[in-house]
């Protein structure tokens, strides 16, 4: 099955948390973002589970834009590695 991907900035708490959540009730897989909360983060992608959608958790400081190609490669890792394809199909930020 082609599931739809969500990529979202800050998932870990907050609106994003929700709305990783909303879209997880709804079948779509997320890929999100978290500055520094590991725990929170991991426990967000078991919620997203839970739901029965894949979840993905990737640190990334948005303050220090040095670090974004590091993370695109992170994305094109996880899509590849889990979804076996290179794209998503949703930003939210």
């Amino acid at each position: 099955m082609n599931r739809k991907i969500a990529i979202i900035t800050g998932g870990s708490r907050g609106l994003g948390k929700n709305a990783c959540l909303k879209l997880a009730e709804r079948g779509t897989d997320v890929i999100f973002t978290y500055h520094s909360r590991q725990t929170e983060a991991h426990d967000v992608v078991a919620e997203i589970e839970r739901l029965g959608s894949r979840g993905v958790a990737l640190q990334l400081d948005i303050g220090k834009s040095a670090s974004f190609a590091a993370f695109s490669e992170q994305v094109k890792s996880q899509l590849e590695t889990i979804w076996q394809r290179s794209t998503f199909d949703f930003l939210v930020k």
